[in-house]
């Protein structure tokens, strides 16, 4: 039997488009879903040396092997997860590629005067994968980025330039070339730069504050101030475009206390020096600092962010439902770590919700103070029971 959608009534029509609809987002789904655990078929090249047909067929199924694991490790964890796990993936999972393999297929090969190529078809063990993955301590970045703000001077002895945005901060200087590399180097790895240069909150900046070598307690007063979860602080010196050296550490804001800290240098063998040189070092240097601090990063704040408060919140002066769903909408949306939003109670005139948050009162409280999005200007304040109240200021 033919179906016509031009004989068929309205109500069956969006019947039809309904069921035709489901069944295409359900296959999207599965297929994103299960895209991980699918058949990994790929082309492994061994080279024919003085006729050593046996020798070149082995290299090329190791050869499969490593690509296949390599491929697996791409759809696991995406581009941020190897660049944040690279020197782990390279060291302690890729070259035990064979062991880590369940079975794999041969489907069909063919050779030339020098290569053997073979196409195979793998099956990762992923249980043997997870163990390694536990062991040792690989990361991924899941939920919300990280907020970083970088709080590192540049520094050319050569021309005695000092660039230290800090020093001055309602100047809004521009991006120094390390600020910019920063900015690149963390952002490919999953984390979330703060830029500076959309706005400065208002406040009085003590001396510590100012200092071209920020104490760690300065740094964390900035960082608060920009609501950041970790504060990146240090010094990059630069020697015309020959040699690039930066000093980094990582700062988390919520504990005051360092995350960890490297030093790298690099060296470029150009006789002439040109702006392109000297960013090309920096961004060199700067990338390696960031390879090795991300992984550890992420661990101390992921691991931070684990305790889940329930939050009871009195909201006072709401003279609408209208109103209620723009500050409900705000919490869900504009506040980074907020889960849910359930509404408890309601009298007149006010209303308590209760809000799922991953990280403590403290976290959430100075999120929605320094927010710039806040639907209505509101008053925090804490009841008898030390409940937190949001007074609703209505605008005149």
């Amino acid at each position: 039997m033919i179906f016509s959608l031009r004989t068929c009534s309205k109500a069956a029509k969006a019947g039809l488009v309904g069921v035709l609809l489901t069944i295409l987002l359900t296959g999207v789904g599965v297929s994103a879903a299960n895209e991980v655990h699918q058949d990994i078929v790929v082309i492994g090249t061994g080279a024919i040396v003085q006729g050593n047909l046996a020798r070149a067929k082995d290299m090329a199924v190791s050869d499969a092997l490593v690509r296949g694991v390599e491929q697996y490790l791409s759809r696991r964890l995406g581009s941020e997860g190897m660049m944040n796990n690279f020197q782990l993936l390279i060291k302690d999972i890729i070259p035990r590629a064979r062991e880590e393999i369940e079975n794999f297929h041969i489907l069909t090969s063919e050779q030339t005067d020098s290569q053997y190529k073979v196409l195979v078809r793998v099956k990762v063990n992923e249980k043997l994968i997870d163990e390694k993955f536990r062991e040792l301590g690989l990361v991924v970045m899941e939920g919300p980025p990280i907020r970083i703000l970088f709080m590192v001077s540049q520094v050319e002895r050569t021309e005695g330039k000092v660039h230290c945005w800090w020093q001055d901060p309602e100047a809004y200087s521009a991006l120094s070339a390390t600020e910019v590399a920063l900015y690149r180097a963390f952002e490919e790895r999953g984390f979330a730069p703060i830029n500076r240069l959309s706005g400065i909150p208002e406040s009085n900046y003590s001396p510590d504050m100012k200092a071209l070598d920020l104490s760690y307690e300065g740094a964390r007063k900035w960082g608060m101030m920009f609501s950041a979860q970790v504060v990146m602080l240090g010094r990059c010196e630069i020697v015309k475009a020959k040699e690039a050296s930066v000093h980094l550490v990582s700062l988390d804001i919520k504990n005051g206390v360092v995350i960890d800290e490297d030093f790298q240098r690099q060296f470029l063998d150009q006789e002439t020096e040109s702006p392109e040189q000297k960013m090309e070092a920096i961004e060199k240097v700067i990338s390696k600092v960031a390879s090795r601090l991300s992984p550890s990063i992420i661990r101390a704040i992921k691991s931070s962010e684990e305790k889940t408060s329930r939050i009871e919140i009195d909201i006072n002066g709401i003279k609408s439902f209208r109103e209620y769903r723009s500050f409900e909408s705000f919490l869900k949306e504009q506040v980074e770590g907020v889960k849910s939003v359930r509404q408890k109670r309601a009298r007149a005139g006010s209303l308590t919700v209760l809000v799922e948050f991953s990280g403590d009162e403290d976290d959430f409280l100075r999120m929605v103070s320094q927010s710039k999005s806040l639907p209505l200007p509101i008053r925090i304040s804490r009841a008898d029971d030390n409940r937190i109240v949001f007074n609703v200021e209505q605008l005149q």
